[in-house]
């Protein structure tokens, strides 16, 4: 991995983020400027504000603004404490009731999308683990799990759970962020070895770059052959889920209707039990945040907010 990759999952990383934290900062830029020309001019020469725009290149600059927002790459980053770590759960503050959901194998067609119009309907983010092939071959799907708000993470290119050269498992895990780059213009140092599989190559490289290697605390079973039923994956959720765990269920590598039937109860039943849902990247924030600080509770800014009832 070349210096600039490297200093892009470090300090570098952090210190942009905290600069320029995303597009949506162009965006707002970009809106107040126009507003409050468009106020102005509406005051002092008696246009209204709305022919204003319409006449004039005001709404070329949003437009511009909005491009270059654009080409600016959204980075999922690690907090300190977690780069180079293998987790399986990431325990809060005060033993604060939260749980990420996570997603392997995808995007996929069908499964990919009903998931994420349920997680929408739910006002929830997760965090989807992709594999470089099928990203390559769904881009647009992909496109949309991002556009959705939800966390873009690496799984490697082929899926394999063989014991790989350095050679090899750094070609599985860097072509597959390269993908990742050129179709979200996304750049994620959060990685799931396929399989869990902690000793064929795949992990070794990834803590040697400081990503965050993320197992679970919660294996719904639907990768199976035979796939669980929806009463079956909930079961097993509820008798597993605890505070700061992570769950693993699939949304690509075939066929999981279950799954996409299964994640509105699991909703539903966690929530009913107390539970916040929160995406890997919150959750280790959570988990890293002091235990007398503010920034270490649960805030409706960060962590999802129940819809009304």
């Amino acid at each position: 991995m070349s210096g600039v990759a490297k200093l892009a999952r470090g300090e570098h990383q952090n210190y942009t983020k905290r600069l320029l934290p995303g597009k949506t900062l162009w965006l707002a830029i970009a809106a107040v400027s126009c507003a409050v020309v468009a106020i102005l001019h509406a005051i002092f020469s008696g246009v209204p504000a709305d022919a204003l725009i319409a006449n004039t290149g005001i709404a070329k600059t949003v437009d511009v603004t909005s491009t270059i927002a654009s080409s600016i790459p959204m980075n999922f980053d690690v907090p300190n404490s977690f780069q180079a770590k293998t987790i399986k759960d990431a325990p809060v503050a005060n033993a604060q009731k939260v749980i990420a959901l996570t997603f392997d194998d995808g995007p996929w067609p069908e499964t990919t999308e009903q998931i994420l119009a349920t997680l929408k309907q739910e006002n929830i983010k997760a965090t989807f683990y992709m594999i470089g092939q099928p990203l390559k071959s769904f881009p647009e799907i992909g496109k949309k799990v991002l556009a959705d708000g939800h966390v873009i993470a690496n799984h490697t290119l082929h899926h394999w759970y063989h014991k790989m050269s350095p050679l090899v498992a750094q070609r599985e895990i860097e072509d597959t962020a390269k993908i990742i780059k050129d179709v979200l213009n996304v750049e994620t140092a959060y990685f799931r070895p396929p399989g869990g599989a902690l000793t064929n190559g795949l992990v070794a490289y990834a803590q040697q770059h400081k990503y965050s290697v993320n197992m679970w605390s919660v294996d719904t079973g639907d990768s199976r052959p035979t796939r669980p039923t929806p009463e079956a994956m909930l079961k097993t959720v509820l008798a597993q889920a605890t505070p700061g765990g992570i769950v693993l269920m699939h949304d690509g590598g075939g066929s999981h209707s279950n799954t996409a039937k299964a994640v509105p109860q699991i909703i539903a039943k966690l929530r009913a039990e107390g539970y916040k849902f929160v995406t890997v990247p919150e959750l280790l924030e959570l988990s890293s945040a002091p235990a007398e600080s503010p920034s270490a509770q649960v805030s409706p800014s960060t962590i999802e907010t129940e819809n009304p009832a």
